[in-house]
C-alpha cells in the first residue's frame, strides 16, 4: 500500500472520534438520570414514612378492607349529572387505575360501578348488562307489584345510625330521582321522592347506564348497590350487588381519602412535582399536583446542533417516577402507596450543552486532522506521480 493511501486512511479514522463523544454524552445523561431517580426515591420514602401508621389521616373511614368496599376516587371538578357523556369527558374512570371499577354478578346479568368524590358530593356511575330491560308501567304507583320493572337499590348507614334504603324506578331514558319508602297512617306505605339523590339513565347496547350524585353527609361510610333484574313486570327479581338481598343492608364501605390528606400532601409539593397517594391496589386516593411541564427549548440554530440531537436522541423533558409503600403502625401491612412524579429536563439540557461544546471541538480537530492528512496524502501522491513521469522521460 502506498504511503499516501495510508495517510488518507488515517485521516478517515480521525472522523470516527466524534462518535466516541456521542457515547460519552449518553453515558453522562444516564448517570444524571439515575442520580435524579435515586434522589426522588429518597424523598418518596421520607414522605411515606411521615404517613406510617396514620390511617385516620389517609382515610375518611379507616378500617380493615372488605371484598365489597368501593373506592371513591378524587375528581378534578364537579360533574353535571345530565348524561353518561359527562363521565366520558372525565375519563370514565380509566385514568384512576383498573381497580377503580368494581364488577358484580355473572354474565349476562352483571354490572360495573365507579365512584368519584368532589367536595361534599359523591358521584356514582353504573353500567348494567341486561339483554332485556323492563321499565315500570307508565304513570303507575311504583309500589304496585304488577307495575314494577327493573330496580336499582341504594343502601347506606346514616351518620346518626340506622340503615336507609332508597331505589331508582326505571321508567325510561332520562332524569331519574331516588325514592324512599315511608309508612304513614294506618300502615299505608308510600314512595317519597328524595331530591338529594338525582341522576340520569341512558340505554346502551346490551343494557343501560345510570349516573347519580348524592351528598356524602348522608352516610357514615357504609354504602352499597343492588340490582333487581326482572324478565317482566311484577315478576320475582334476580338480585345481585353489594347489599344483602332481604335487609338491603350495605355489605361494604366507601373508601375515600380523609379531607386533611390533600392539604398534608401540598406541604411537600414544589413546582415541577406531583405527589399522589393510592390504595394498595393502585386506585387514586388524593393528589397534590404542581407538575408544570417546562417549555421545551427551540432547536439550536444551525445544522450541527440539529445533527447532534438527532444522533443522541430526544432532547425534551423526561418523566421520573418513584414509589414507596406506606405501612401501618409498627411497620405492619401496607395500607397505601405513595407515588412521586417529576418532569425533568435538567440532565438533558446539561447533556446538550456539554455535547455541543465537546463535539464542536472534536469535529473541528478531526476536520483539521483530516484536511492536514488529506493534504499530505495529496502531496505524497503528487510527488509519486512526478517521479514516475521523470522516470518515463529518462
Amino acid at each position: 500500500m502506498s504511503s499516501w493511501l495510508k495517510v488518507l486512511l488515517l485521516a478517515l479514522v480521525a472522523l470516527v472520534l466524534p462518535w466516541d463523544g456521542v457515547r460519552y454524552a449518553r453515558q453522562m445523561e444516564s448517570a444524571l438520570r439515575e442520580s435524579e431517580r435515586q434522589a426522588l426515591h429518597s424523598v418518596a420514602e421520607t414522605v411515606a414514612a411521615s404517613l406510617q401508621g396514620r390511617a385516620a389521616l389517609l382515610y375518611r373511614y379507616p378500617g380493615a378492607r372488605a371484598p365489597f368496599d368501593l373506592t371513591a376516587v378524587p375528581l378534578p371538578a364537579p360533574l353535571s349529572v345530565d348524561g353518561v357523556a359527562g363521565w366520558i369527558a372525565a375519563g370514565g374512570g380509566r385514568q384512576y387505575g383498573r381497580d377503580a371499577w368494581r364488577h358484580y354478578g355473572k354474565a349476562p346479568h352483571r354490572f360495573a360501578v365507579f365512584a368519584g368524590v368532589y367536595g361534599r358530593m359523591l358521584y356514582v356511575l353504573l353500567k348494567v348488562q341486561d339483554p332485556h330491560v323492563v321499565f315500570d308501567a307508565p304513570f303507575a304507583n311504583p309500589l304496585r307489584r304488577a307495575s314494577i320493572g327493573d330496580r336499582i337499590w341504594l343502601g347506606y348507614a346514616g351518620p346518626r345510625g340506622g340503615r336507609h334504603a332508597e331505589f331508582f324506578a326505571l321508567t325510561g331514558p332520562g332524569p331519574i330521582v331516588a325514592r324512599r319508602i315511608v309508612t304513614g297512617e294506618y300502615g299505608r306505605q308510600q314512595a317519597i321522592i328524595d331530591p338529594r339523590i338525582v341522576g340520569t339513565l341512558e340505554l346502551r347496547a346490551g343494557g343501560y347506564a345510570v349516573e347519580f350524585s348524592m351528598p356524602l353527609s348522608l352516610t357514615d361510610g357504609r354504602f352499597g348497590v343492588l340490582i333487581d333484574d326482572r324478565d317482566r313486570r311484577g315478576a320475582a327479581p334476580l338480585s345481585y350487588g353489594t347489599l344483602r338481598t332481604h335487609s338491603l343492608r350495605a355489605r361494604g364501605r366507601l373508601i375515600l381519602a380523609s379531607p386533611a390528606l390533600p392539604k398534608y400532601l401540598a406541604r411537600f409539593v414544589k413546582p415541577g412535582l406531583r405527589l399522589s397517594v393510592t390504595t394498595p391496589d393502585g386506585t387514586m386516593l388524593a393528589q397534590a399536583d404542581e407538575l408544570t411541564v417546562p417549555q421545551v427549548p427551540a432547536p439550536e440554530p444551525g445544522i450541527l446542533a440539529r445533527l447532534y440531537h438527532r444522533l443522541v436522541g430526544p432532547h425534551g423533558v423526561r418523566v421520573i417516577e418513584a414509589t414507596a409503600p406506606i405501612y401501618g403502625a409498627t411497620h405492619g401491612p401496607v395500607i397505601a402507596r405513595l407515588l412521586l412524579t417529576r418532569m425533568s429536563d435538567r440532565g438533558v439540557r446539561l447533556r446538550n450543552r456539554t455535547l455541543e461544546r465537546m463535539l464542536n471541538v472534536t469535529l473541528a480537530t478531526s476536520a483539521l486532522a483530516f484536511l492536514t492528512a488529506a493534504g499530505l496524502a495529496a502531496h505524497l501522491a503528487g510527488q509519486g506521480w512526478r517521479k514516475r513521469q521523470r522516470h518515463r522521460a529518462g
